[in-house]
């Protein structure tokens, strides 16, 4: 009877040791969750839920869905595209082909061929202006465009731009948009280094 109760008390200490040993064993825990980096997408005919901007499958826009559909936000026609980098999207508008979609409003970029400044006007690219001088359009810390040559009727962005004519006899003005002789030149137009002088 002893003995029996003797094995019970062992047995129940035993069971009482591995359940304090079960009950202080580590368990591995899920890691937290982490917010999702931008991504690529859409695939083909996905559906969507609305959701951040990210670039688009063919790497040259940017999207992002908005009330169930895919938007196009703005399009990446520069050589880098649409890129990740750093949690970020970045977006390559340069070049920016005449009516294709952009971002910000009042934004500049140039076209394909450096002859153009282009500007963002009612979600579409514009022209804003030729480039015809020797430097072109070019994309900097700024986008500077060398309106210093024109030819009558070439779109143009403000009343206080002024340009040779192509055949430097002439002063133009921008007027309403585009540019309209001002003045004959009694000797010569003269562009240099993005000056006008009318001689």
């Amino acid at each position: 009877m002893i003995a029996g109760m003797r094995r019970a008390h062992i047995l129940v200490a035993f069971a009482l040791g591995l359940a304090s040993t079960q009950a202080c064993t580590p368990r591995s825990r899920p890691a937290p969750a982490q917010p999702a980096p931008p991504s690529y997408g859409p695939p083909p005919g996905a559906q969507c839920t609305d959701g951040p901007a990210m670039c688009g499958a063919d790497r040259a826009s940017v999207v992002q869905c908005q009330r169930g559909a895919w938007v196009l936000l703005q399009a990446c026609q520069g050589a880098q595209g649409c890129s990740i980098g750093g949690g970020n999207i970045q977006c390559d508008t340069n070049p920016s082909p005449a009516g294709a979609p952009c971002e910000p409003e009042g934004g500049y970029g140039c076209t394909a061929d450096r002859r153009n400044l282009t500007v963002c006007r009612g979600g579409r690219t514009a022209i804003a202006s030729t480039c015809r001088g020797v430097r072109g359009c070019a994309v900097g810390n700024a986008v500077d465009c060398d309106h210093s040559v024109a030819l009558v009727g070439d779109p143009c962005d403000g009343p206080k731009e002024i340009a040779c004519s192509q055949d430097g006899k002439a002063l133009l003005r921008c007027t309403n948009g585009v540019y309209q002789v001002s003045e004959p030149c009694r000797n010569a137009c003269l562009a240099t280094s993005g000056r006008v002088l009318c001689q």
